[in-house]
């Protein structure tokens, strides 16, 4: 493959890319004997431009400037072979670089980043136990802080048996460990992460899933060490003729020692929040019609240094569906309400709708396209702030593809985009004036009318 393509695999490796250069995939079976495999990857391209600094990135919309941004090569390789039903094998190497003199000046350092490692799986009891492992090395440099070596790693098995499914794993991800996708930094954690399910057929699916670790693995004793523990658990009911209801809870808490500075100012990290959810999801002839509600509560009893800890209360709505009335007509739709109240006295209420179509008018010939998003944002109590986050906001484009031939099209495009803020001009002015927000404090919050207009010509080779 030429030209641009989007790389994905986890989080360690190239979490996710869009990549402009070449891509080479090899498959092959039976090479090495009955049921064997073999499968060679390569990448090699550009992923991120070169933006000198206050230059205007053209692909976001209402941006005004950058801190400078290298121009940004990456290559990689990987290699995966064995048996299947019995083990497999894989190498990895990924490199990464950013080119120092593709702008005359940055305010952040070029990076550069070596990986490599590799992966394993064995099968058992007919493939019903999977023992698993993979390991990964990354060396990351910089020209002012020096290079930064670190691993990441994990293991476990997955044994499935009938209904039921059990996985556990223990991990690591180092804190100097660096990937060369996006996010470029992974948090550092180590700990232990599982799931377990079991299906009662026809009638509930129950699953459940836990994680615990900690983080600071460089032990910096001016940073509190938190642990953290995540578990799930759900039940989604699949009785004949009914609806599906699902239920679910989930809770997190983080705690740390308590650590002091050299001016005996304490920091410590006590945290839990609390998910409490439900829904229903039903269909009839072509229809699928779902509801969801959860609730999220954070309390947040940590100690800062500078300021104190935000809790909060959400409680969360949404309704979508999906309709096929005719083989050439889908139309799908939704809505989704919010509240949050902070124990600040903030809140912020949110109302978001949507819906999108898609008609086939002369099947494989002409195809018209539409969607539609209305947004409705209020805050309170927040002081100037609100003044950014009380808008109503609607964009919406409609478009008519001709299809000349299966590889040849020409798309026309029309729509709006409008954002339209509750404060006046003269409460802006009034803020701007004053020197703790200056006048830059509206940049990108400001009521706009945008037309949309355009056409495409596609070639399918």
């Amino acid at each position: 493959a030429l030209g641009d393509y989007f790389e994905s695999s986890d989080e360690v490796f190239i979490q996710s890319r869009e990549i402009r250069g070449a891509k080479y995939r090899y498959s092959g079976r039976d090479i090495f004997g009955a049921r064997s495999f073999l499968e060679f990857n390569a990448i090699g391209g550009i992923v991120q431009k070169a933006q000198q600094i206050d230059s205007r990135l053209t692909d976001l919309y209402k941006q005004y400037e950058t801190s400078g941004q290298f121009r940004r090569y990456i290559a990689g390789a990987w290699l995966a072979g064995g048996k299947t039903g019995q083990y497999d094998l894989g190498l990895r190497f990924l490199w990464g670089r950013d080119e120092e003199k593709s702008i005359p000046t940055s305010i952040n350092d070029p990076l550069g980043n070596q990986l490599f490692g590799g992966n394993l799986n064995a099968y058992f009891w007919e493939r019903r136990i999977r023992l698993f492992g993979e390991y990964y090395f990354s060396n990351r440099d910089t020209l002012s802080f020096g290079d930064a070596r670190d691993n990441s790693f994990k293991g476990g098995f997955d044994l499935r048996y009938r209904q039921a499914k059990l996985i556990l794993m223990y991990q690591r991800i180092g804190f100097n460990y660096f990937t060369v996708g996006y996010p470029f930094l992974e948090i550092d954690k180590q700990g232990l992460k599982g799931q377990a399910g079991y299906l009662f057929p026809k009638i509930v699916a129950i699953n459940s899933d836990f994680e615990y670790y900690r983080n600071n693995l460089d032990d910096d004793p001016a940073i509190p060490t938190a642990t953290t523990q995540i578990a799930n658990v759900s039940a989604t009911t699949f009785f004949k003729g009914w609806p599906e209801f699902t239920l679910r809870y989930g809770l997190r808490a983080d705690n740390s020692k308590t650590v002091y500075d050299s001016e005996l100012r304490a920091t410590k990290v006590k945290k839990l929040t609390q998910k409490y959810e439900g829904g229903i999801g039903f269909n009839f002839d072509h229809t699928r019609l779902s509801l969801s509600g959860i609730y999220l509560e954070l309390d947040d009893k940590s100690l800062f240094v500078a300021g104190s800890p935000l809790g909060t209360k959400q409680l969360i709505f949404s309704f979508n569906f999906f309709t096929r009335a005719v083989t050439n007509l889908f139309f799908s739709g939704g809505a989704v309400y919010s509240t949050l109240d902070m124990t600040n006295n903030q809140k912020n209420v949110n109302a978001y709708a949507y819906e999108s179509i898609r008609w086939d008018i002369i099947p494989r010939k002409l195809k018209l396209e539409n969607t539609l998003t209305l947004i409705r944002n209020n805050a309170e109590n927040g002081g100037t702030q609100d003044m950014l986050s009380d808008y109503l906001q609607m964009a919406g484009e409609v478009s008519l593809e001709y299809f000349f031939s299966n590889e040849l099209s020409l798309k026309i495009i029309a729509g709006i985009d409008a954002k339209d803020f509750d404060y006046s001009t003269p409460a802006a002015l009034l803020v701007i004036s004053d020197p703790n927000f200056g006048p830059t404090y509206f940049n990108g919050n400001e009521t706009y009318n945008g037309l949309i207009v355009g056409g495409e010509l596609n070639w399918i080779f």
